[in-house]
């Protein structure tokens, strides 16, 4: 146990590493922008409604996009701000899937919908791991750095999360059921489960190696 702990602060450090890829299916009316601030062309990381993501935690960049006809065959292509959702750990050859939650049924419910989207990412059992809600009437943060014609590297850009955007909310499965936790980043969710497995003789060790760690 003292080295899953060990492996768990440890990864927090590692944030470069390189993952196998896990498969991401978004729906039309998410937008997937970048990830881990880089952005993605229409067709180089995706295969239809399909990505290709590194396993581990990743940044997502997206924004639902509603498209509406009227009865007299005008339209209404509806955007929202930018929404920024943190994944949790993505385990190697698993499947993941992203959605509306609370998704508008009308042109209406749309133009509400689109002030403050909520983005979910489900396992491929169809539970709900994540959720995201954008920043209430933000206007798109990355619209001057997205384009049709070129790639950008954002590791240098105004990347901070929009201060109005809420905190994400995490489900951690547990034998009675999915319980709602409130977290800052996934690396906390990491320590927190295994802390919360461990024993009181190897949270003890636990104490004792960190503290030898600091020497």
């Amino acid at each position: 146990m003292v080295l899953k702990f060990a492996a768990a602060s440890l990864a927090i450090f590692m944030s470069s590493a390189v993952f196998s890829a896990v498969t991401l299916t978004v729906p039309d009316e998410i937008k997937v922008l970048a990830v881990n601030d880089k952005e993605v062309f229409g067709n180089l990381l995706r295969s239809k409604d399909q990505f290709k993501v590194d396993a581990g935690v990743n940044t997502l960049q997206v924004r639902y996009q509603g498209y509406y006809q009227h009865a007299d065959n005008s339209h209404d292509v509806l955007k929202s701000g930018v929404v920024s959702l943190q994944t949790p750990a993505l385990q190697d050859g698993v499947s993941y899937k992203l959605a509306l939650i609370d998704a508008p049924k009308d042109f209406d419910q749309a133009e509400r919908y689109k002030d403050q989207p909520i983005i979910g990412l489900y396992d491929q059992n169809n539970k709900l791991i994540v959720q995201q809600a954008g920043a209430k009437n933000q206007k798109s943060w990355l619209a001057n750095t997205f384009s049709d014609s070129s790639a950008v590297d954002l590791s240098t850009a105004n990347k901070a999360v929009p201060a109005a955007q809420p905190a994400p909310v995490y489900y951690v499965q547990a034998e009675s059921g999915a319980k709602r936790v409130d977290i800052k980043s996934a690396q906390d969710q990491q320590l927190i489960q295994a802390w919360q497995n461990a024993t009181k003789v190897e949270r003890q060790k636990f104490m004792s190696w960190l503290a030898e760690q600091s020497n």
